[in-house]
Formats: C-alpha cells, sequence, structure tokens
C-alpha cells in the first residue's frame, strides 16, 4: 500500500552523479551505523566468549549442585538414592569430602585444599583435564599445575600433606598434573580417592558430601530449590553459580558496561541519520512542495522521510551484521588472534555471538534510526505547499 512512497524515500536517498551531497551523507550515515554494530557484535562475542570459556572451566572443576551437611552427611549413600530416583534431571552423581591443608615438598610449602573424590565418572572428568599423568587416585594424588609449580615438583615425585589440629602428616604419590584452567582452582587444589581421605583424615567414619551434575546444568538453581524440598532439615544445598555470584557479576557488569559504551557509537550515527535527512528536507522543499499540491497529506510527507531513515539505518545493519560476523568467523575459525596461555589458560581468542544478542542488536538499531527520523519527517511536513513550491 505505501509502495509509491518507499520508491519516493528511495529516490530522496540520492544518486551519486546526480546529487553526490545527499549521497554522501547517507554513504556516511550508513558507515557510521555499519561499523557501530560490527563494533558492538565483536565486543559481544569476546564478551561472551571469555564468560562460557570460564563458566565451562568452573563446571568441569567442581559439582552443579553440592548437599552438604555440618559439613558432612552419614547416610549419604540412601539420600543419594532417593534423589537419583526424583530427579531424572541428573547426569552424575557421587560423594566427595573436602579440607584445607599444606601442601610441603623437599623444597616447598604452601597452603591449599585437599578434596577426596568418589563419582561414577570421576576417572572421566578429571581426565578430561589431565595435563600430565593419570587420574588414578586409588594409587596417589592428582594435584593442580600451579600448584605443582609452586612445590617444584611433577609425576613420580611424592609430596606430604599436612591437616588437623594435632596436625596430621600423610605422604603420597604424584600421579597426575591437572589443569582446570581457573588460577585459584590450579594454584590450590589436590585430589585423592574418597576412601584415602575417610581413612587417612576422618578416622575411616563414613563422612561425605554430595555432588550432583545435572543436564541443563544452567537451571541448576531451580533444581536445588526443588531438591531442597525432599532432603533432610540438616542438608542444605549450593549451586555453581551461588558459588561464583560475585565473579559472574562483574562479568555481567562489565559486559553492560561495554555494550552502554558502544550503543553510544550507534546513538551517534543515529544523529548522523537525523542530520542527513534534516539536509534532504531543505533541499528537497520544492519536491515536496509538488507532493503536496498533487495530494500527498502531511502524513504520507512524514513517512516518506521516515521510510528513507529506516532504509539507511536498514543497510547500515546489515552491512554490520556481515562485517561483525565475518569477522568473528574469521578469527574463530582460523584463531587469528593468539593470547598469552600464561595469563589466559586459552590460546586464541574465544568468539560467540548468539541470536539473542544478534536480535537486541537489530531491535535497538532500528528503534535509534526511527527515533532519529521522527523530527526531519515532522518539519518535512509541517511545510506548505505554497511556500515550499515557491523556495528555490
Amino acid at each position: 500500500m505505501d509502495g509509491h512512497l518507499f520508491f519516493l524515500a528511495k529516490k530522496f536517498l540520492g544518486k551519486r552523479h546526480q546529487e553526490s551531497f545527499i549521497w554522501f551523507i547517507t554513504l556516511i550515515s550508513i558507515i557510521g551505523i555499519t561499523l557501530g554494530v560490527a563494533s558492538l557484535m565483536i565486543t559481544l562475542g569476546v564478551m561472551n566468549g571469555f564468560t562460557n570459556d570460564l563458566k565451562s572451566k568452573i563446571i568441569g572443576a567442581s559439582p552443579n549442585i553440592i548437599v552438604e551437611g555440618s559439613p558432612y552427611i552419614f547416610n549419604y549413600h540412601e539420600i543419594a538414592n532417593n534423589l537419583k530416583k526424583n530427579f531424572p534431571e541428573i547426569t552424575d552423581i557421587g560423594y566427595f569430602t573436602q579440607t584445607q591443608v599444606i601442601y610441603r615438598s623437599s623444597k616447598y610449602m604452601i597452603g591449599g585444599d585437599l578434596k577426596g573424590i568418589s563419582y561414577q565418572n570421576s576417572s572421566e572428568e578429571i581426565g578430561r583435564f589431565i595435563k600430565k599423568g593419570s587420574a588414578n587416585l586409588k594409587n596417589g594424588i592428582v594435584i593442580g599445575s600451579q600448584l605443582a609449580k609452586q612445590l617444584g615438583v611433577s609425576v613420580g615425585d611424592t609430596i606430604t600433606v599436612v591437616s588437623g589440629f594435632p596436625p596430621i602428616q600423610i605422604s603420597y604419590k604424584i600421579v597426575g598434573i591437572i589443569e582446570y584452567g581457573v588460577y585459584n582452582v590450579d594454584v590450590s587444589l589436590g585430589l585423592i580417592s574418597l576412601s584415602n581421605f575417610q581413612q587417612d583424615f576422618l578416622n575411616g567414619e563414613k563422612l561425605a558430601a554430595i555432588g550432583i551434575k545435572v543436564k541443563d546444568f544452567y537451571n541448576s538453581n531451580k533444581i536445588a530449590k526443588k531438591m531442597s524440598k525432599v532432603l533432610p532439615p540438616y542438608c542444605r544445598t549450593t549451586t555453581w553459580i551461588q558459588r561464583n555470584k560475585v565473579l559472574f557479576s562483574a562479568l555481567a557488569l562489565e559486559k553492560k558496561a561495554m555494550i552502554l559504551i558502544l550503543a553510544i557509537i550507534i546513538l551517534i550515527a543515529s544523529f548522523n541519520i537525523a542530520s542527513s535527512l534534516m539536509m534532504t528536507v531543505y533541499r528537497k522543499i520544492k519536491e515536496i512542495g509538488v507532493l503536496k499540491t498533487i495530494g500527498l497529506t502531511s502524513w504520507e510527507i512524514r513517512k516518506v522521510f521516515i521510510y528513507q531513515g529506516l532504509i539507511i539505518g536498514i543497510r547500515g545493519l546489515i552491512f554490520g551484521l556481515i562485517l561483525g560476523g565475518a569477522v568473528i568467523y574469521v578469527v574463530k575459525q582460523y584463531k587469528i588472534v593468539k593470547l598469552p596461555q600464561f595469563i589466559y589458560n586459552i590460546s586464541y581468542l574465544p568468539l560467540e555471538i548468539s541470536v539473542k544478542d544478534i536480535i537486541i542488536i537489530c531491535i535497538a538499531v532500528i528503534l535509534m534510526t526511527l527515533l532519529a527520523s521522527l523530527f526531519p519527517a515532522y518539519k518535512a511536513g509541517k511545510m506548505e505547499p505554497a511556500i515550499a513550491i515557491r523556495y528555490e
């Protein structure tokens, strides 16, 4: 129904050889939107990439949901079996104990955490992160890569673990070096089997907490809340999201700040659209007068300039999505941007962009473009035909 108005809007954009000034300022507006959209896409891709990489490492280093007593549970087998029956979302369930210890080698001492674990798939899970050696916890201890570096030890060496009061000293042979990629974990964590932990540090008592992995780990809080209703009153649940709430809140705040800064770039580009449309209005005064004389209403004239603004914005948006998408694909596919692995625990720049992010960018650009077009469109529709035709 508005086909003729779209036609007029495209005509008013100008042609390179006929109306070079209007064509040039229109081109600048499109380039501004293009660069803003591409920058926003790449920034979101980097933020998402680092956040998701960190999440995967944290999830690999700890259970999605932990069920604890004060601090351990006696009848953990019975409670775990009950949870398995009631929650099909559970993919793996096991038991662990944890305490603070001092690790001592022949040269150095350092504080850290010792964890005794027993999971159905524990060897497989740990094996994914083993950097050197094996994940056979029954034959010794697996320690974090940074902890091994601090102690100056490697696979085959023996370290002493000091814990409790009065202190207990137990020597273990290092069977593996593990690296989750989270510095605080890699510099402090030691892993032994649950049975060895209970025997050496709990006087043989069968005490443990319960660690649970679920299909949808992003839904851990809701699942944990449901579990609390069927657990004994002396048990409490915590999730990986709750345990890392401060870290993820900081990442989310940083992401919002970056989005705001880059949104301002797109907003500035939108002002370019407003200025180019105002230029077009004053350059096309005579044409506007003619259109009104032959029957176009003020609202239709306004729609012509609104469509013109949207055409500029959508062109910039499409080019920006293509440019941003191409950069993300090339950098991700060919790993062009290298990172120092000893700092980031990853050798290349991680980039991930979601459909949701792209939809939000599209909506934001179209809304900004629409708002930028309103005032020039209003001024164009307000012109009187007789005055406009007389204008030269």
